[in-house]
This record gives structure tokens, C-alpha cells and sequence, in this order.
């Protein structure tokens, strides 16, 4: 189990894979964390909603949930990492 922040972690996973569904990131970090349920996945979708309105995160792609990963009709979003978030991660990284 990794020691850094949930949300910290969000970000290194997305850094490192370059892109990905958000139901494929937060099924990665709840598995790393030992974490389930509602309260968990809706958590992280939060934090990807933050990580976007800060620039951090980008929205490549949007598609309705077919009831697989969320709900049905809820929108899933395709991540991927920003200009500005490679070069945040970056400096942060060589600190």
C-alpha cells in the first residue's frame, strides 16, 4: 500500500498512464488503498472534478454509463493530464 495522499496518488497514476476513463482510475486507486464503496468512488470523482476545475487535469472525452460503472446515464469522463499538470508534477517530483 503506497503512503501518499489518496488524491496525490490520483494525479501520479494519471501522470503515469498519460490518460483514463475515470471508472479506470478510481478502480486502480481503490484497489491500491485496500478502499470500496460509494462513498470511496464518488470521493474520487470529486477529486478529479476538482483537479480539472484547477487545471491540473483536462477532459478528453466524454460517454454515457451504460449502468457498468456508475449508474446508468451518469457521464463518465476520459482524463488526461494538462500541460500545466505534467509540469507541476514535474517540479514537484525534483523537490
Amino acid at each position: 500500500m503506497t503512503t501518499l495522499p489518496m488524491k496525490t496518488r490520483l494525479v501520479q497514476i494519471l501522470y503515469e498512464t498519460g490518460e483514463g476513463w475515470d471508472y479506470e482510475l478510481i478502480s486502480k486507486l481503490l484497489a491500491e488503498y485496500g478502499k470500496s464503496g460509494d462513498y470511496w468512488k464518488w470521493m474520487a470523482r470529486f477529486w478529479m472534478t476538482e483537479l480539472t476545475a484547477g487545471g491540473i487535469f483536462t477532459v478528453k472525452d466524454v460517454a454515457a454509463d451504460d449502468g457498468s460503472h456508475f449508474a446508468s446515464g451518469k457521464v463518465l469522463y476520459q482524463y488526461e493530464m494538462s500541460d500545466f499538470g505534467k509540469a507541476r508534477v514535474k517540479e514537484l517530483l525534483e523537490a
